[in-house]
């Protein structure tokens, strides 16, 4: 059970959203401003406990929809029961919450509202479409703005990553509609490639990616940033997600879209690493 419980919480993912609370907390720290390793440290654990909750709650609403297009996953499988599924969640859950009430009261608030709307999606907003795709990325970009929390102060270049990170993980999500349709349509789901097709789908994607290429060169301009080191590591990031945009302006099936998904996790790392370098480095020190 402990195994795939432990493969359920998608721990690259949930990976991700800790770091990705590290890297909020560095680019909204005020220059000269230490940050505490062990206040960090409980924050990033808050995001992967309540990601790995949020995933599981998922695949148990999503069952009978991953029976279709993930048979191969832990509770379709049959490997984790829908008892165990349950106490799983339920660990993680208020594990994550015991830890963001000493952090504090905001952090407490921001983290269980996050849990809230995930689990809100789960239930009533995968089934929207477009709307619900917003709300994932809302979800995905929520850890930088929970960093801020940690930190107890922000900066005008968060707000920036943010919208980055937004744009990305809102078009991935489309890309990821398109890999899923056969089962969204049987779930009666009004995803966009449901609605308006995929090329349609693969093309808004391949604009938002763009867009968030385009906002990338704000923060070495404005000079908050070590330009150096954020020009290699994002100007990498940026040539990724372009070549993503162009092959998705050509168009993609469901296969394409699954190995597309893929890849843009791990651009967004390389990403997540390349903002928190370039921050750390300009942006007041560790205690």
């Amino acid at each position: 059970m402990v195994r795939a419980c432990i493969e359920a919480i998608r721990p690259v993912n949930s990976f991700m959203m800790g770091l990705a609370v590290i890297v909020g907390a560095a680019i909204a720290s005020s220059p000269g401003q230490a940050l505490d390793p062990v206040r960090l440290f409980m924050g990033a654990l808050v995001g992967f406990l309540y990601t790995g909750a949020s995933m599981i709650h998922n695949d148990l609403i999503d069952v009978e929809v991953d029976r279709v297009n993930a048979p191969w996953r832990p509770i379709p499988s049959g490997r984790l029961s829908v008892g165990a599924a349950r106490l799983c969640i339920g660990v993680l859950a208020v594990s994550g919450g015991l830890v963001a009430l000493l952090l504090g009261p905001v952090p407490f608030v921001l983290a269980v509202t996050a849990l809230a709307i995930a689990m809100a999606y789960n239930r009533w907003g995968k089934l929207s479409g477009l709307p619900g795709n917003v709300m994932v990325a809302f979800i995905v970009s929520f850890p930088l703005i929970y960093g801020s929390a940690v930190a107890g102060s922000y900066t005008w270049a968060s707000i920036v990553f943010i919208g980055m990170v937004f744009l990305s993980a809102l078009a991935r999500e489309i890309v990821k509609d398109i890999a899923d349709i056969e089962g969204d349509r049987r779930a009666g789901a009004r995803t966009l490639p449901i609605t308006r097709g995929p090329l349609y789908s693969s093309r808004v994607a391949a604009a938002l990616y763009m867009a968030a290429v385009a906002l990338s060169v704000i923060p070495p301009v404005m000079g908050s940033v070590n330009r150096g080191v954020y020009i290699a590591s994002i100007g990498l990031v940026d040539l990724l997600l372009a070549r993503e945009a162009y092959l998705l302006a050509r168009g993609v099936d469901g296969e394409a879209a699954l190995r597309h998904k893929r890849r843009v996790l791990y651009i967004m790392l390389i990403g997540l690493l390349g903002f928190l370098a370039s921050t750390s480095t300009g942006a007041g020190g560790w205690s």
